[in-house]
C-alpha cells in the first residue's frame, strides 16, 4: 500500500521555542522548591529536558559555546530531578501493584521513602547551585539564536530526519538487546525527534504528536516497570519468595504489554516510522537511504 502524506500549506504563528521553555524553567523553580511535589518535579524536568534537547539540536545548525553552557549549567539539577522523580513513579506503582497489606509493598513503600528524602536534599542543593541569574540573561538572548534558520527549513527537515533514522537503529538495537537500558536509549531518541518536531517543524507535529507522544508514553512506562523490578530484587531478603516472585512476574507481564504494543506500530512497511520517514521526505528531496533499504528497515518485525 501505498502512503499518502497531507501537510497543511500555512505553518501556524505562533512556535513553540526555547523562550517558552527556558521562562517556564524559571517558573517551575521558584515553584517546586515549595514541597517537591511528584508533579511540579516532573514539570520543571519537562522543562529542562527541553531546553536542553533544543541546545543539542540548534547546535547543530548554529553552533556556539552558549549551547555548551546551558547544557551544564541545567545537567546536576536535570540529573537529580530525574533520580527523585524515578522514586516518586515508583512509589505510585507500588501502590497500584500491592494491598494496604502486602508485606512488598510495605517494605518497599517505606525504602522508596527513604530514598526520597535524601534525593530531595541532592536536589534542594543542586536547585540552590543552580545559576539563575545567568539562566534569566541567557533567557532573553539565547532564543534569538535558536530561531537563526525560519521554522520549517529544510535545515530542521534534515536533522529530524537524521534524529528519526537514529530512533530506528536505537529500536533494532533494544530488539536485539532486550534490556532496559537499551529500550531506555530508545525513549530518549524519541524525545529528541519530537521536540525537533515540536519546535521546529510545527506543519508536521500536530497530525505526529498524538501517536509519538503515545510510544514515547509506552516506553516511559517500561522504564519505571524496570526500576521498580530492580528496586524490589535488591529489598527481597526476607520477603517471602513467594510474594516476591508474583510482583515480579505482574511487572514483567505489564511491561510485555506495552512492549508488543510498541512493536505493533513499527513492524511493517506502513509503520509509523515509515509515515514519518516519508513526511519529511514532503517537498523535499530528503532521502537518504534506498527504497528497498527503507522497506527493510521500517519492515523488520
Amino acid at each position: 500500500m501505498t502512503l499518502t502524506i497531507t501537510l497543511p500549506t500555512t505553518i501556524p504563528v505562533k512556535r513553540v521555542g526555547l523562550e517558552l521553555w527556558m521562562n517556564r524553567v524559571s517558573e517551575m523553580a521558584d515553584k517546586v522548591q515549595d514541597d517537591w511535589d511528584a508533579d511540579n518535579v516532573h514539570d520543571l524536568r519537562v522543562a529542562l529536558r527541553r531546553c536542553r534537547a533544543m541546545a543539542d539540536a540548534v547546535s547543530e545548525v548554529n553552533p556556539g559555546p552558549g549551547w555548551k553552557k546551558l547544557k551544564k549549567v541545567t545537567r546536576d539539577l536535570f540529573q537529580a530531578l530525574g533520580e527523585l522523580r524515578d522514586t516518586q513513579v515508583a512509589k505510585q506503582w507500588v501502590r497500584k501493584f500491592g494491598t494496604a497489606k502486602d508485606p512488598v509493598r510495605g517494605r518497599m513503600l517505606k525504602v522508596l521513602s527513604q530514598q526520597e528524602l535524601g534525593q530531595k536534599k541532592k536536589a534542594e542543593k543542586a536547585l540552590r547551585q543552580f545559576d539563575r541569574k545567568s539562566w534569566k540573561k541567557w533567557s532573553r538572548k539565547f532564543p534569538a539564536k535558536a530561531e537563526f534558520f525560519p521554522v520549517e527549513s529544510v535545515v530542521f527537515q534534515r536533522l529530524a530526519l537524521a534524529q528519526l533514522n537514529e530512533a530506528v537503529n536505537l529500536y533494532h538495537q533494544a530488539r536485539k538487546l532486550r534490556s532496559g537500558a537499551a529500550w531506555h536509549r530508545l525513549r530518549i531518541g524519541l524525545k529528541g525527534f519530537r521536540y525537533i518536531l515540536e519546535n521546529f517543524l510545527p506543519q508536521r507535529y500536530p497530525q505526529w504528536s498524538k501517536e509519538l507522544k503515545g510510544m514515547q508514553d509506552m516506553l516511559g512506562e517500561v522504564h519505571d516497570l524496570d526500576v521498580l523490578r530492580l528496586q524490589i530484587r535488591k529489598q527481597a531478603i526476607g520477603l517471602s519468595p513467594e510474594i516476591v516472585a508474583k510482583w515480579i512476574q505482574e511487572i514483567e507481564k505489564e511491561r510485555k504489554i506495552r512492549l508488543e504494543e510498541f512493536r505493533e506500530k513499527t513492524a511493517n512497511k506502513d509503520s509509523s516510522w515509515a509515515v514519518w520517514h516519508k513526511g519529511l521526505e514532503w517537498g523535499r528531496n530528503l532521502k537518504t537511504v534506498s527504497p528497498l533499504e527503507l522497506q527493510r528497515v521500517y519492515s523488520a518485525s
